[in-house]
């Protein structure tokens, strides 16, 4: 029996995370071990952090939405996104994750201060490939539209295994509309006294280069 439990941790942070813990008693023969992440579009990866953790992590294929800029009323994939991690390593034993994820900005509303969101706890699997076929992700594409179709899928089989974990939920904090013009004004305030104040730095080094030069040829004609 394999064991999978998945829990959120720094969920009132900036930088969420999920804990996922696998228990495995065995290792099958010319598989590969794959968690898989359903992630509402409120939350995204950065595929670049992960690449950054593929050593703790694992390799990650990601499909759907995975914008770093835009907020939730901006997406275009209302669907959200999926991540695959494949396990270089499978250890025996237990096997613990941290997948970093973000958060995006909700849209401002006048009637609630945050709302709430909800996650599908990550499962695992083994994609086991038959004869000398590679394995790649597994043929979910039935289950989840993002996905596309995999490759060799009669070679593929992809045993989804067992947990008990509830679904994942956080709360995210909600803009009020009325401070968005306080807001606006705040950052075009900021961003006018930067540039001034650059223009500023520009203009005094430049004067000061200027009397160091005249210092200079001074010296030069005595």
């Amino acid at each position: 029996m394999v064991n999978i439990h998945s829990e959120l941790i720094q969920e009132n942070s900036l930088h969420p995370k999920i804990l996922t813990r696998i228990d495995l008693d065995e290792n099958k023969k010319n598989c590969q071990l794959d968690i898989v992440y359903v992630l509402p579009p409120s939350v995204f990866v950065d595929p670049y952090q992960l690449k950054d953790l593929e050593g703790h992590l694992g390799r990650a294929t990601i499909f759907g939405e995975h914008d770093l800029e835009l907020p939730l009323e901006k997406i275009k994939e209302t669907r959200g996104s999926i991540v695959f991690l494949r396990q270089k390593e499978i250890p025996t034993g237990q096997l613990q994750l941290e997948l970093p994820f973000h958060l995006r900005y909700q849209q401002p509303s006048n009637k609630v201060t945050s709302r709430l969101i909800t996650i599908e706890a990550p499962y695992a699997g083994w994609t086991c490939a038959l004869g000398n076929q590679n394995a790649s992700w597994p043929p979910l594409s039935d289950q989840y539209p993002l996905l596309p179709p995999p490759t060799h899928t009669q070679d593929i089989t992809f045993i989804r295994l067992t947990h008990d974990t509830a679904p994942l939920t956080l709360f995210v904090p909600v803009g009020k509309i009325q401070d968005s013009q306080l807001v606006t004004w705040g950052t075009f305030s900021i961003v006018i006294f930067c540039t001034l104040w650059i223009i500023q730095s520009i203009f005094l080094s430049i004067k000061k280069r200027k009397r160091s030069e005249v210092k200079g040829k001074r010296r030069k004609s005595e």
